[in-house]
């Protein structure tokens, strides 16, 4: 459905995404999905729509730079790989729309089924569909599907016939095999995986797990992925759990790291001062090490410490391994990497991991929404506040941060004329308090304003009751 010609944002408080102070009582104007001007209150147009945004703070929407809109994941959700296996676009959808309706309108799929993103990201980019705008990726070059050594320690040997077809189809032939490859050959593979139509390039620095953390690529290898990436115009990330790993990835000219804070030991403070003067942007997990989720983290590891108390010392490294395991141990590593990071001014972003899991009716246990759809998102924006940013970098890391890693800063990420009327407005300041952020008034899309109740249009895994909140 076409955007009206004009819509007015009237006498609305605009946070403007660059870290500016807020501007009241101003007037937003839309035309053709873009905003067009944006100024002190004014005459209002004939024809134009007319939102009364008194008492009202308006947004660039959020963006998300890391989710996965597949379902996928280790052996144990198997079950759910195979009875939603050709549903994929259904899925994506349902994700898209879930993120939309918390005003999250841009969301970068980092390891994904690429057919099927890639057909809902166009239907989005048509208008055929409302959703949150995607960006894909696919695969993680040099890794292969979740039912693979490189994702989840699975031997060929002890996969169904079903599971190795999944694990190439989101390999795409980009998997395990070009960790090989010489970087002429890695050069060619490179070319014909761009052909495919991704929009970043993300790469397995390291192996998916921490412990052991396995350099993915050399030197050589690493500065092919990301010259033939920038030959076209894509941005390249890692997912990296050494500090060694990561540091090559950096020294290569990545443009963004994947949760630099999840690492199996504390960042050495040279390599943060690396991230800093190269500009790297950092996608930040703050879903996973703050909030209410912080909170259970630390109840575990109190109960944890009190049973490993009544324990003989540990004789083996196995056995201190598996008494760090127990405590969660690593929860914490990150959470002072994080607050390290931020507190050494790294470019920051909203990178939340968020994914599907088991489907609803496979579930043992609720899944708690740090990890969910558009409310994971929230989240993560709120706990940069509890790492240490003022709710104003909170908001900028969210927006103008969150356009330059979906390579869009041109177009998204500030209220500004010229760029995409992507908005968020709230009921609520959340300068005053981060938290407002969940009090959502409505959400722009393309200029559009989102019918929010409706969404998702035709769940799969969003459990009914979520739907009425």
């Amino acid at each position: 459905m076409p955007a009206p010609r004009a819509t007015l944002i009237t006498d609305v408080t605009v946070i403007d995404g660059t870290g500016a102070a807020p501007k009241p009582h101003m007037t937003v104007r839309i035309e053709n999905g873009r905003i067009v001007s944006l100024g002190p209150n004014g005459a209002k147009s004939a024809g134009a729509v007319v939102v009364d945004g008194r008492g009202h703070y308006l947004l660039p929407g959020f963006v998300d730079s890391n989710v996965h809109v597949s379902v996928y994941g280790n052996p144990a959700r198997r079950d759910t790989s195979v009875k939603y296996a050709d549903r994929g676009e259904e899925l994506a959808l349902e994700f898209a729309q879930r993120a939309l309706r918390y005003g999250v309108t841009t969301i970068r799929d980092s390891y994904g089924i690429l057919p099927p993103i890639l057909a809902v990201r166009d239907r989005i980019d048509r208008d055929e569909v409302v959703g949150a705008r995607i960006k894909a990726a696919g695969n993680i070059l040099g890794w292969s599907g979740p039912f693979s050594l490189t994702f989840s320690l699975t031997k060929d040997s002890d996969l169904t016939l079903f599971q190795e077809q999944w694990n190439d189809l989101l390999a795409q032939g980009m998997g395990e095999e070009i960790m090989d490859m010489t970087p002429d050959e890695l050069r060619v593979a490179m070319n014909h995986y761009l052909d495919k139509g991704v929009d970043f390039i993300k790469y397995g620095g390291t192996s998916h797990f921490l412990r052991p953390s396995l350099i993915g690529f050399s030197p050589r290898q690493q500065a092919v992925i990301v010259e033939e990436a920038h030959k076209r115009g894509k941005p390249v990330e890692t997912h990296a759990t050494s500090s060694e790993g990561l540091r090559l990835a950096v020294q290569a000219g990545i443009d963004l790291i994947q949760h630099p804070e999840l690492m199996s030991r504390d960042l050495p403070d040279d390599l943060i001062a690396l991230i800093v003067q190269k500009n790297v942007l950092c996608g930040m997990r703050a879903n996973y090490i703050t909030g209410a989720y912080r909170q259970r983290h630390l109840a575990h590891r109190a109960e944890a410490e009190a049973r490993i108390a009544k324990m003989p010392p540990a004789t083996t490294s196995a056995e201190r391994w598996r008494r760090l395991d127990m405590m969660g141990d690593n929860e914490d590593v990150q959470h002072r990497n994080a607050e390290r990071l931020i507190k050494a001014g790294c470019r920051v972003t909203p990178a939340t991991d968020s994914y599907y899991g088991d489907a609803p009716e496979f579930r043992r246990t609720p899944k708690t929404d740090e990890a969910e759809p558009g409310i994971g998102t929230i989240r993560a924006i709120e706990g940069f506040v509890e790492l240490g940013m003022t709710p104003m970098q909170a908001i900028v890391s969210a927006t103008k941060n969150g356009a330059a890693a979906a390579a869009m800063p041109n177009e998204l990420g500030t209220i500004e004329p010229g760029k995409i009327a992507d908005l968020v407005l709230l009921s609520a300041d959340p300068i005053a308090d981060i938290h407002n952020i969940e009090k959502v008034e409505a959400v722009f899309s393309k200029g559009r304003m989102v019918d929010r109740d409706r969404l998702p249009e035709h769940p799969l895994f969003l459990v009914k009751a979520e739907k009425t909140k």
